[in-house]
């Protein structure tokens, strides 16, 4: 047997450790690798978490914003609704309104609803929103400022009629009707269109009806802090921040009282149907064509009807006070001159209707349907003078209300495919009620007094049932005749243009989108004018504060 050499084995031995020490390296650096790719996994695995969560709040968010819009699309679906059933309650309607699901889930967190609600103008700490819409005819529409200003009643102005509205000042007010009047003359304190093209971004005044109450922050003197108040997120009620002085925004003035903005009260887009619920034209009252509207009325009513309406127009209300009276315009006139001029002098010569000739010219015109209230009238009926009175007399206040349902549903004084600028007697606040001409102070409170509760579901409806026409203010005592005549042309219960905030929220929390929204049902199918996101100033609402009671029930 050989032996190995010494040196032979010392190299055999290096050899040997250098083996060693390269299976240790490479050892070294598979652990490192691994460990690095544990780390690049685990990372990875916390970033797709991350985004899986990210993503799953991206769809909660988008899940809330569809139910938000969804709930525009069924407000519009039941303003439509309402186009055909007038008693179908808007106001006010949990049932309908109220914590809407969209779809099930098995999840009670992952269930998304929406709901429709309108702020309070209360202004309080405590102040609910009602689980309905808000009808623009609780506003007051400042395009009918310049009528004040062609009223023949000295005690009526436009400034005396905008005095109660919150910041509403003369300047403000004069300013306005400058806006929306023709003429580029200035009144004292307003502004036309040389002061307006003079600022930095220069522009004209409309000289025409606003189109839009947010172009009241165009008009000389009218600030973002006075067109929005001191509600920076508009849900109607005082939020700690917004009664704290100049401690964070909004600066308020800290005096307890919620401030409400300019367009809280005012308004551009209120607007009735003057059409029948059918969608049949309403017979005209001030019909120039006598003959046409006697033959109207008699079919649709009877001829005792159609004889005291006619006798009205011939020659007016003998019990009237003359202010009340309805007077023909200088067009008006020369209209219905030129028509009983042409028909005299026509093959049918002398035109008669219930033993009435109506070749001349009617004397009067009404104001509004409620002056046949127990009006009384003299004309000649073949060849006698006879006195005519009215079938639809005060005393009878239940049979007047019911009647006069009738004559709304089926008569008008306009001409025109829509009424505009009436004021909602049975929503609108004291600030808008006072803007009447004739409205007193003690009338608007005792109008405030008499409407229910609105929590009290049941006892409001009921009531509300009996006050689908401005005459309840008569039946029920609140104004007297000849005030309420005076009030006519600005009185409805009703109204065409609706405003409101939908939020389409989770339950047991999660992401709320918030949107507010007006819909035009003066034509068919109802459309949405705007829909604006206020999910920027906060939820607003607690989803268990919209109906005052918690999400599971």
């Amino acid at each position: 047997m050989k032996r190995v050499s010494g040196k032979s084995g010392q190299r055999r031995g290096h050899m040997h450790g250098r083996r060693v020490e390269r299976r240790g390296f490479v050892l070294l650096v598979v652990t490192v690798v691994v460990i690095l790719l544990s780390l690049a996994a685990y990372s990875y695995m916390s970033l797709m978490e991350t985004e899986q969560r990210a993503a799953g709040m991206f769809g909660r968010d988008v899940e809330a914003r569809m139910a938000a819009e969804s709930g525009i699309e069924y407000v519009a679906s039941q303003v439509a609704l309402r186009q055909s059933d007038p008693t179908l309650d808007l106001y006010h309607d949990p049932a309908r309104f109220y914590n809407q699901p969209m779809g099930e889930s098995e999840d009670a967190r992952g269930q998304v609803r929406f709901s429709v609600i309108s702020p309070s103008l209360a202004g309080q700490v405590d102040s609910l929103p009602r689980s309905g819409l808000m009808t623009e005819t609780a506003k007051f529409n400042i395009n009918r400022l310049l009528e004040f200003e062609n009223d023949t009643d000295d005690t009526t102005d436009p400034l005396t009629a905008t005095s109660f509205i919150p910041n509403m000042s003369e300047d403000i007010c004069n300013a306005i009707l400058d806006w929306i009047d023709s003429d580029e003359e200035p009144r004292t304190g307003g502004a036309e269109s040389s002061t307006y093209e003079s600022l930095a971004v220069p522009y004209s005044a409309r000289n025409a009806p606003m189109q839009s109450i947010d172009e009241l922050l165009q008009v000389q003197g009218v600030t973002p802090e006075l067109f929005y108040g001191e509600d920076a997120n508009r849900n109607g009620r005082m939020d700690p921040n917004e009664d704290d002085g100049a401690d964070s925004l909004p600066n308020d003035n800290q005096d307890g009282i919620l401030d409400q903005g300019l367009r809280d009260y005012l308004t551009v887009s209120s607007r009735e149907r003057n059409l029948q619920t059918t969608g049949e034209d309403k017979i005209n009252i001030n019909n120039g064509i006598v003959a046409e509207m006697f033959d109207l009325i008699e079919e649709s009513f009877d001829t005792e009807t159609a004889t005291f309406v006619t006798g009205y127009r011939l020659t007016g209300d003998q019990k009237a006070d003359s202010q009340a009276q309805g007077k023909m315009t200088i067009e008006q006139q020369q209209m219905v001159d030129w028509i009983a001029k042409n028909l005299a002098n026509g093959e049918l010569g002398k035109v008669t209707r219930g033993g009435m000739d109506l070749s001349n010219p009617p004397q009067a015109s009404f104001r509004s349907i409620y002056d046949l209230i127990d009006a009384e009238v003299q004309v000649p009926v073949n060849g006698a003078n006879q006195t005519l009175a009215s079938p639809w007399t005060t005393s009878d206040p239940a049979g007047l209300l019911e009647q006069m349902l009738i004559l709304e549903e089926m008569m008008t004084f306009l001409n025109d495919d829509f009424i505009d600028g009436r004021i909602n007697v049975n929503m609108a606040p004291r600030e808008v009620l006072l803007a009447m001409p004739d409205m007193t102070e003690a009338m608007a409170d005792a109008i405030l007094a008499a409407r229910p509760a609105v929590d009290d579901t049941t006892q409001a409806a009921a009531i509300m049932a009996n006050r689908r026409s401005p005459v309840w203010l008569l039946t029920e005592g609140l104004v007297d005749l000849a005030t309420f005549k005076r009030l006519g042309p600005w009185l409805t219960t009703t109204g065409d243009v609706f405003s409101f905030q939908v939020l389409g929220h989770f339950d047991r929390g999660g992401p709320t989108t918030r949107l507010e929204a007006l819909i035009d049902a003066t034509r068919t199918p109802p459309r949405v004018l705007f829909q604006r996101d206020l999910s920027s100033l906060g939820r607003g609402f607690e989803p268990s504060l919209l109906d005052g009671r918690p999400n599971d029930q």
